[in-house]
């Protein structure tokens, strides 16, 4: 499934968010890329991107398995 939103707040601190949401509360291994972060585990991913436009980060988010998770985090942009 694949989720968009855009946010107020800037692509570091949704990255910032993502980090501390998916790899320091529910335990998933992140790989770090320049403009996306993937989150991995419990036999899923999560793979998060992020751009500027206008004045809001439009936030692209990609997963399998952690559909009810990626909704929380959503929540919290």
């Amino acid at each position: 499934m694949v989720y968009e939103k855009k946010s107020k707040i800037s692509c570091e601190e949704v990255f910032n968010k993502a980090d501390n949401f998916f790899e320091q509360e529910l335990g998933l291994k992140r790989d770090k890329e320049e403009d996306c972060s993937s989150y991995t585990g419990g036999g899923g991913h999560v793979k998060i991107s992020c751009c500027k436009e206008d004045n809001k980060s439009v936030v692209e988010i990609e997963t399998r398995e952690w559909d009810r998770m990626v909704k929380k985090f959503l929540k919290k942009i």
